[in-house]
């Protein structure tokens, strides 16, 4: 009997020890996280270095954030063991390049494990020069409704969340003026913001897309006049800011207002044990108090706005297949050149 209970009780202590250890994955380890860019001065970067800071503090981990591009991001989550060690964290376009064909579909959301939301940039906009002869979106419709010879040339990078500003905005305008209005919106390709601002000034393109914070100093009052810019059309709103958004503008998606703002999330290999993601969801709970963390993201013009795995699926699939309809409808980019 006493034989019985010491194998029970070693069982019994055996399962403790490796609940315990599947429930603390992230205290002491090293963790990499990567982005799909490059750039350390980008949103991408921004918002993952930010979380970053706190989730060492909350996951009690070591963990630095690997600039590493989109291409070697998606092999990163594809390749990494599912041990919640390695992960990415990125916004729209991990899914936007497989809608746009620009990514292959092994590197499709079902293919991964979506994990929990951890902020947002909704400062994606579009602007003009400040002496344009609109001040926002509606306004440039009107403008070219009200004489036939008029275009508009939009610079916007193809396959990204430009991309779909772009489209839903040119479906609105053939839908509120007509296809004629429509067809005088033109497609520029862009490329970086200083890449776009240089179409712009040079006058080979009218509207430009870009980031609300890296336009912000070309707004400023007492900007050369060559050089000043004015905000068109946001496409989300910012707390404290006064400028047009287009949904506000009354520009629809699918008959609703057209609201949209870059989603950060975090994204793990397949096969990541659902104990890790609950740990990250606790992580990001304790990110949703933590007043410091809020602040933080508001000085960058982004938003603290996190939701936990099961709530982050259910919105990041939903928003990929109305996007997806919306992409199926529209014409292609280099049919409005």
């Amino acid at each position: 009997m006493k034989k019985v209970l010491s194998v029970l009780l070693a069982v019994m202590m055996l399962v403790g020890i490796t609940a315990t250890a599947m429930a603390d994955v992230y205290p002491g380890s090293r963790v990499r996280i990567v982005i799909g860019s490059t750039s350390v001065s980008g949103d991408s970067y921004m918002v993952a270095d930010t979380v970053n800071r706190y989730l060492q503090k909350y996951l009690g981990c070591e963990s630095k954030v690997d600039p590493v591009g989109a291409n070697a991001a998606f092999e990163a989550v594809k390749n990494a063991k599912p041990d919640g060690l390695e992960f990415m964290i990125f916004h729209d376009m991990t899914y936007l390049g497989v809608l746009f064909g620009s990514y292959d579909e092994e590197y499709a959301l079902e293919n991964m494990v979506v994990g929990p939301r951890v902020g947002q940039n909704p400062g994606s906009c579009f602007a003009a020069k400040k002496d344009a002869e609109y001040n926002d979106m509606k306004e440039m419709a009107d403008w070219l409704a009200a004489d036939a010879s008029r275009t508009v040339r939009i610079s916007v990078e193809a396959g990204g969340v430009s991309n779909i500003g772009f489209v839903v905005y040119y479906m609105w305008v053939k839908e509120a003026y007509g296809e004629d209005v429509a067809n005088r919106i033109k497609f520029v390709l862009g490329g970086s913001t200083d890449t776009k601002l240089q179409q712009l000034w040079d006058g080979n393109t009218d509207v430009i897309f870009a980031d609300y914070s890296s336009l912000l100093q070309y707004t400023a009052e007492g900007v050369d006049a060559q050089l000043a810019v004015k905000f068109v059309g946001l496409m989300d709103k910012i707390e404290g800011v006064d400028a047009p958004v287009m949904g506000d503008l009354g520009i629809t998606l699918g008959g609703e207002p057209f609201y949209f703002s870059k989603d950060f999330l975090i994204y793990l290999p397949k096969g990541t044990p659902q104990e890790v993601v609950d740990e990250l969801d606790a992580a990001v709970e304790k990110l949703a108090a933590d007043a410091e963390f809020q602040a933080d993201m508001a000085k960058l013009t982004y938003a603290g706005n996190v939701l936990k795995s099961a709530e982050a699926n259910e919105f990041i699939y939903g928003k990929r297949d109305a996007l997806a309809k919306v992409l199926a409808d529209a014409p292609a980019l280099e049919d409005l050149e």
